[in-house]
């Protein structure tokens, strides 16, 4: 069963300029990484949840760290909470 990537930021500023840099710079990261599955971004009232799926718990751990530094290097967000785990089902729809 694949892996999921979660964590939860709070942040202050402009939301949209927040979902660009997500899309703009985390995005292509993700997408690069082994074992990548899919990738989404949420907003609410000043939070931002990010969440992956992987093929393997390895693969979202090594994602996770990377998506950390990207974070740490290009946003104003704070961590509340993150987890990497085994999915219990995932369903990836047709788009």
């Amino acid at each position: 069963m694949p892996h999921g990537r979660c964590v939860i930021y709070s942040f202050a500023g402009d939301e949209q300029e927040m979902i660009e840099k997500a899309k703009a710079g985390v995005l292509p990261l993700m997408q690069a990484q082994p074992g990548y599955l899919a990738y989404g971004v949420m907003t609410q009232e000043g939070k931002i949840i990010s969440m992956s799926a992987w093929a393997s718990q390895a693969e979202a751990e090594a994602a996770d760290e990377v998506a950390r530094q990207w974070a740490k290097d290009n946003i104003d967000a704070t961590v509340l909470e993150r987890f990497v785990g085994e999915y219990v089902w995932l369903d990836i729809g047709q788009q």
